[in-house]
């Protein structure tokens, strides 16, 4: 049965003095939000109750929670289920979107989890709320062909201020381990714009936009028109590295093409690029965990200014004492106009598989200096295996915030920005 709870915060605050910062820069205070986890595959910021406050939401193994934003920092984040079991297990990836049109979001989730089963497709749903937000929600089927979907994000492709859903697979139908998971066809990137009946199945039309890309972890929305017309494109980090998807001349003809190989060293193992985002800010940056589900954080630097020569990059390594990088971000900390990169770490080292370096997993920020140089400072170590991770200002004081889920922790946590 469907159930909610209310749930009270860790406020044992965890404040990080100014003399474990080697720049001037935030401190955090540490929240523990949950520590009942099955997994918490994936965490996004929404405001669900329409109170112009944050509230965050995970995709748990077997559940959708929602944790309510109470308004005041020192007051307890209150849990609630919005769904129990209904999907195929496991849920592993949402994002929120406007379906109904109330200006509230829903939320669109991919479950059917099955890494290695690449003949059975995924599913793929969205929830609706009821009257009061806090019961459980109704969920409605998507149309999903697509084995091994593992994320989903809404971004305005075409450019008419309304959000589509993307969703992207692991791995294409039919791709096997003897192959490395490369063969069968390659992955699918399908598109689903909201119809007027969101209720019927049947209205919902999918679109194709990519089938070049084997093995792909993440994507994220990429640079706004600069090409043939005006939309969004999309970053998509696979074993190819890392590829633009974005649309070309008229109609719906859309383009793969390959900005960087990455990290392609082992081919018959993990290779090219998994976790990515870009900056928003003068830079134009690209970050990504490399090879797939690798040991490193890079970032690509625009070697030409002019956007028509997006796709040449310089690729810098700026750490490799990581295991098992699941989860980055940019965001502009300090709020000096530059952002700062934030990594998770889901694993911790394994001198067994070659690890010769001693920090453990958990949050990590990277800080470009003026020299071009990047510092790193550890957040949080060894107190949250991270599986995801987003940011956003939860309490509206003009700070971005950080909250990460754990894998093997089974926890979530806020960080919260206390400023210089």
């Amino acid at each position: 049965m469907a159930r909610h709870a209310s749930f009270l915060c860790t406020w044992g605050w965890v404040l990080f003095a100014q003399s474990l910062w080697a720049w001037d820069d935030p401190k955090f205070a540490i929240q523990e939000l949950d520590r009942e986890l099955a997994i918490g595959y994936a965490v996004i910021a929404s405001d669900l109750d329409g109170d112009q406050d944050l509230d965050i939401v995970v995709a748990d193994q077997l559940q959708i929670v929602w944790y309510q934003n109470p308004g005041q920092r020192e007051t307890a984040w209150q849990k609630f289920i919005i769904l129990d079991g209904q999907t195929q297990p496991d849920n592993v990836c949402i994002a929120a979107i406007d379906i109904v049109g109330d200006k509230l979001p829903e939320l669109v989730v991919g479950a059917g989890w099955k890494p290695f089963n690449t003949t059975i497709p995924g599913q793929l749903v969205w929830l609706k709320r009821g009257d009061d937000v806090t019961k459980p929600w109704s969920m409605h089927e998507l149309p999903c062909d697509e084995p091994t979907v593992h994320r989903v994000r809404c971004v305005d492709l075409d450019g008419d201020g309304r959000l589509e859903i993307v969703h992207i697979p692991l791995m294409g139908s039919g791709a096997t381990s003897q192959n490395n998971w490369a063969d069968g066809r390659p992955l699918q990137i399908v598109s689903l714009k909201v119809p007027s009946n969101p209720e019927d199945k049947a209205s919902w039309q999918p679109q194709v936009l990519s089938r070049e890309l084997h093995v792909a972890h993440n994507f994220c929305a990429g640079f706004d028109g600069g090409f043939a017309r005006p939309g969004r494109s999309l970053l998509v980090a696979s074993y190819e590295g890392v590829s633009l998807v974005y649309p070309e001349g008229t109609g719906d003809k859309w383009t793969t093409r390959l900005i960087h190989p990455g990290d392609q060293r082992n081919p018959s193992s993990n290779r090219g690029a998994s976790e990515i985002d870009r900056s928003s800010d003068h830079r134009g940056l690209i970050a990504t965990i490399e090879p797939w589900h690798g040991n490193q954080v890079v970032v690509y630097t625009p070697s030409k200014p002019d956007p028509e020569q997006a796709f040449s990059y310089e690729r810098s390594v700026i750490d490799n004492e990581l295991r098992w990088g699941h989860g980055i971000r940019f965001a502009d900390l300090d709020a000096d106009g530059t952002q700062e990169l934030i990594v998770g770490v889901r694993d911790d080292p394994n001198p067994n598989a070659g690890d010769s370096f001693g920090t453990r997993r958990g949050l990590r920020i990277y800080r470009q200096q003026e020299s071009g140089q990047w510092q790193r400072t550890l957040i949080d170590e060894g107190n949250v295996a991270i599986e995801d991770l987003c940011v956003a200002d939860f309490d509206g004081d003009g700070r971005v915030d950080i909250v990460a889920v754990g894998r093997q922790t089974k926890n979530a946590r806020i960080y919260w920005n206390q400023g210089g």
